[in-house]
């Protein structure tokens, strides 16, 4: 399953409801998960994230809403990788530690740094179709970081900005020229910042190298807890229709179910809660690939189409009729 941190869900709700966005509609994209707002150990389906960003754009006719939102962003909506970030000694070591830890809060992607002669490529490569909310969010957050952050406001201007999507409305252009202040390629191979080298040895602000380490010490929990889930997932996904037991999963992990619960545990999950989870995700993914409820009853494993209708109402409050109409505004 392709997840997102709570932090940022919860950050892009608030900001959605800033720009005047209806919060009941807003809950109803949700379903269930707004319990999880405030839960920081939480990890949302990355349909969520889409839904929210593809919502906004619709009611306020912004396609560089993920511009605007990545703006909003400070580093301590980033979780542990923010924090670490801060103590930094420079960019350089910063983004290290996003390379590292970038999957802690969404792994449909990972970060790619390349020198080219005098210059940097920095590059965001996303391992399934997404919309272009996420590549915008992510380089306005990271280049907003960097202007706020670095010693006596060093200069951080980009050389270029490549990005996959195709050119946007003239209003949206606007905005994206406005951001990243350079040339932009649209309908480009890569999604990619590229800099000048000296940029990375840009100081930052307040480096403390202990505190540092004492943050770093934590990492390795923080990405193997993750890793568990990922493999968890993908075998539950091998598996449906049939619904796979705990002690299934832990044989095919090789790892005894005690420890594998105890890592779950961990994460606020149980083997039920995540299969279940995923079937809400793959049902959302179904219903707007145009399936029908009795194709994707069958896919899932349910017992009978109704036992689909009952669940999809527990997990977004609304049938799946309603649902696609709500999304398809």
């Amino acid at each position: 399953m392709f997840y997102i941190s709570c932090q940022i869900i919860r950050s892009l709700v608030f900001f959605l409801e800033r720009q005047g966005m209806c919060s009941k509609q807003i809950e109803a994209l949700l379903g269930e998960r707004l319990k999880d707002l405030d839960d920081v150990s939480a990890r949302f389906p990355i349909t969520d994230y889409e839904s929210l960003m593809h919502y906004g754009d619709k009611i306020l006719q912004q396609e560089h809403i993920g511009l605007e939102f990545g703006n909003s962003l400070k580093a301590q909506n980033w979780g542990l990788l923010g924090h670490v970030a801060l103590v930094s000694k420079n960019l350089e070591k910063a983004l290290e530690h996003a390379q590292r830890l970038s999957k802690t809060i969404r792994n449909i992607g990972h970060i790619e740094l390349v020198s080219e002669d005098e210059f940097c490529r920095l590059s965001w490569h996303a391992q399934s179709n997404i919309q272009h909310y996420m590549v915008d969010e992510l380089f306005s957050s990271w280049l907003s970081f960097a202007k706020h952050c670095c010693h006596n406001h060093a200069d951080v201007s980009l050389e270029k900005v490549q990005l996959t999507r195709p050119t946007p409305t003239p209003e949206s252009l606007t905005v994206y020229k406005q951001v990243f202040n350079c040339p932009i390629e649209f309908s480009a191979n890569s999604n990619s910042l590229i800099f000048s080298k000296s940029i990375l040895k840009c100081r930052l602000q307040s480096p403390n190298p202990e505190l540092e380490n004492i943050l770093l010490s934590q990492v390795d929990t923080a990405v193997s807890q993750h890793d568990y889930a990922s493999q968890l997932v993908t075998f539950i996904n091998t598996q449906l229709p049939h619904i796979p037991t705990l002690e299934q999963a832990s044989i095919q992990l090789n790892i005894k179910k005690r420890t594998l619960q105890r890592h779950l545990s961990n994460q606020q999950l149980s083997f039920s809660k995540l299969i279940d989870q995923q079937r809400k995700l793959l049902a959302k993914e179904m219903l707007l690939k145009g399936l029908s409820a009795l194709e994707i009853s069958n896919k899932l494993g349910f017992s009978e189409q109704s036992a689909l209708q009952r669940a999809f109402k527990r997990w977004y409050k609304t049938t799946p009729k309603k649902f696609l109409a709500l999304y398809t505004i």
